[in-house]
């Protein structure tokens, strides 16, 4: 697991946090192919605008990804850290700043514990910034982000297409593939929670 905070977690009291997987959410997925440098990294149509307004909510933001790329030899974990850096200064320009990035780098093949769908890379920032997952939310864009959300107690929230096992989502998963409804559709979610 690679980890990088943006800053120390202060946080007293266990509260909720907005989990967002990386490729094919805050960035442009490269199909069969990977993101090796920053100038391979595009920001999905929108996307910075979503994030602003749900910085607006003063929750910790963190990003949940894999990155087998890393241990396949195509990215070294200095670029991959000098990636989520330049990402972070673009979305700070934008006054949206997030608390961390969680990174698994191993191989599906590998049978690690922190690869989505298992819920390691949730529970480890829930531990370091004292997250309640009951209450919080991950935006992912694959079936693999709504398991790994599910075993960790988060509510999916799936955003673009969906790549799952059925033809179609199941009826009660969140969906949108509209990057313009994503902050009303999180935060009626979590105001949900907060009332269950």
């Amino acid at each position: 697991m690679l980890r990088i905070l943006f800053f120390e977690p202060t946080r007293t009291t266990k509260g909720p946090a907005i989990f967002l997987d990386r490729d094919g959410v805050i960035n442009c997925r490269r199909p069969g192919d990977y993101v090796l440098d920053w100038s391979q990294f595009v920001f999905l149509p929108g996307i910075r605008t979503a994030l602003k307004q749900l910085a607006s909510l003063g929750l910790p933001m963190i990003v949940i990804s894999n990155q087998a790329a890393v241990d396949k030899g195509l990215l070294d974990p200095a670029n991959l850290q000098e990636i989520t850096a330049k990402m972070h200064q673009a979305l700070i320009e934008d006054g949206v700043q997030l608390a961390a990035a969680y990174y698994c780098p191993h191989k599906a093949d590998e049978n690690c514990i922190c690869r989505k769908p298992k819920p390691a890379l949730l529970q480890a920032a829930a531990d370091d910034f004292n997250i309640d997952l009951t209450r919080s939310i991950f935006i992912g864009d694959s079936d693999t982000d709504v398991q790994a959300a599910r075993a960790a107690g988060c509510v999916p929230v799936l955003f673009g297409s969906y790549d799952g096992p059925q033809p179609t989502p199941p009826a009660n998963l969140l969906t949108t593939r509209e990057v313009t409804e994503l902050y009303a559709l999180v935060a009626k979610c979590l105001q949900a929670r907060e009332h269950v």
